[in-house]
């Protein structure tokens, strides 16, 4: 485990060496280089900003501050940073769009005494002429929680009084949907990789509805799916998705020092009594059970969700030169994957086949907004809602302005059926494929993959296997991605894709 760094002089000391070791961060593993993009006070640290700071100024930007009506500890200070990150050596001047710049959010609290509760979110000790402050990960801390919370529920807006661009950041409780209660006991999610999650309220203490806040650790300008997309679901009467209750939009300066406005966090009901999918489904395995009602019924989900979007936000028809485009944009991804990942060499041939399939099509179904990240992780069950599908933010490093484009639903199709291969074939690494476990597993994801196409049929009225051309060149590129995934992050696992490459291309 990696201990917080201790003794530094400057908030940009702690982050420098805490930053790099987080699941979200993607600036670069190496060296780093930080410049602030906005900083946004909820509480004022102890001791004041100008004595926590560096003395060249170098985080001293205009601040917008909110009083939050919360009864916070007035011991902590609480500090929103947002920073630009750059991999050492490169320079964002006058470009927003610097190989490897990011704008990330980072929520802190500033103590003057440890908390022994919250030692496992410690940054850092900061060295002050009034002595130590103790820097903790903000999310994981009450009293950051309770102020954002109340940011939301009380539509809240601070803005600075000088500076360009001004800081500004605004909460937003959508119209009709209850306060949620700032007072509440909040735990922060494990296991995320692109963001943050704090479930608000799950204890079940009152009779008020839990909550769950999602941060966006990577900010882009623009309107973010997950806020966009469950907020017209809601406003739809579509209960396949969580409600959206609020959110939080700002102000930052990107990279290049251009202004920037975006959404920060969402905040939607939580399912209470709920599990995610990929749990259900590894559990089902362990145990030698079927899968296949679940799956069915997780078609159908799939199929109502994806209609309730073509009913709520824009489609548009696919034409034949639409259909032109995305052989393109297969074939580059192709070529990415082969240069990226050796193993794939003997299958180039055959994975050009099934792109140019593609090209010929003269039908495919329609273009609309869709969840663009599916699998069992982005899915809950509960014995009384059923299947709930969240996180509508997309491929989290995709250009925001490509996740919003209308795409085909079969991408949906194409990553829930890669999904369930995954959660059979991970318990049987390293196995022969004629092993009876190997066996057992081939024919659990099997019943899987066509319970939910034929679950998805019945609802939508249209079999994805009509457009079997479609959906295998979308699953193929999704194993492809697979494959460079794992050969960089988890070569154990690089034949569960690998082996999925080979069933998915001609024989």
């Amino acid at each position: 485990m990696n201990e917080p760094a201790t003794g530094a002089v400057d908030i940009a000391g702690l982050l420098a060496s805490w930053l790099p070791r987080q699941r979200w961060f993607s600036a670069g593993r190496g060296g780093v280089t930080l410049s602030p993009a906005g900083q946004i006070m909820l509480v004022p640290p102890v001791p004041q900003p100008s004595k926590v700071e560096p003395a060249t100024g170098e985080f001293s930007l205009p601040t917008a501050v909110l009083a939050p009506k919360a009864a916070i500890d007035r011991k902590v200070g609480i500090v929103v940073h947002l920073i630009s990150a750059l991999p050492a050596g490169q320079s964002a001047t006058g470009s927003s769009t610097a190989t490897g710049a990011a704008t990330y959010q980072v929520p802190l609290t500033y103590r003057s005494e440890p908390v022994p509760d919250l030692a496992h979110a410690l940054l850092g000790e900061l060295r002050t002429p009034e002595g130590p402050r103790y820097v903790y990960d903000a999310p994981h801390d009450p009293d950051f929680v309770s102020a954002w919370t109340e940011l939301i529920a009380g539509s809240g807006e601070a803005m600075s009084e000088s500076g360009t661009p001004r800081s500004r950041v605004r909460g937003v409780r959508r119209a009709g949907e209850a306060p949620p209660d700032p007072h509440r006991a909040a735990k922060v999610l494990s296991g995320e990789q692109s963001n943050t999650s704090i479930i608000v309220g799950a204890d079940g203490s009152d009779s008020s509805e839990p909550v769950m806040i999602k941060l966006f650790r990577v900010l882009q300008p623009g309107r973010n799916p997950d806020v966009v997309v469950p907020g017209a679901l809601a406003r739809a009467g579509n209960e396949r998705v969580p409600r959206l209750v609020g959110w939080v939009e700002g102000e930052w300066v990107q990279p290049g020092g251009q202004p920037a406005w975006g959404h920060l966090s969402a905040a939607a009901e939580f399912v209470a009594g709920s599990a995610d999918g990929w749990r259900v489904a590894t559990r089902a395995v362990t145990n030698g059970e079927t899968f296949a009602g679940l799956s069915s019924q997780l078609g159908a989900a799939t199929a109502a969700v994806h209609a309730a979007l073509a009913a709520a936000l824009p489609t548009r028809p696919s034409t034949p030169a639409t259909l032109s485009s995305l052989a393109d944009h297969l074939h580059q991804r192709l070529n990415w994957a082969l240069e990226a990942a050796p193993a794939l060499a003997e299958y180039a041939d055959a994975a050009r086949e099934v792109v140019d399939q593609v090209r010929v099509l003269t039908e495919a179904p329609d273009l609309q907004i869709v969840h663009g990240d599916l699998h069992l992780g982005q899915a809950l069950y509960s014995e009384s809602r059923g299947w709930v599908l969240l996180d509508f933010e997309g491929e989290p490093l995709r250009p925001l302005a490509e996740r919003g484009d209308p795409d085909l639903a079969l991408r949906d199709v194409a990553g829930m059926l890669r999904s369930f291969d995954y959660a059979a074939r991970h318990s049987v690494l390293g196995l022969a494929d004629d092993d009876p476990r190997s066996l057992a597993a081939s024919t659990w994801a099997g019943e899987c993959r066509e319970a939910y196409l034929n679950g998805y049929a019945t609802e939508a009225g249209r079999d994805p296997r009509q457009d079997g051309a479609l959906l295998r060149a979308l699953e193929l590129d999704k194993a492809l991605y697979e494959v460079v995934y794992e050969t960089r992050h988890r070569p154990g696992w690089v034949e569960v894709p690998l082996r999925a490459v080979g069933r998915l291309l001609p024989r």
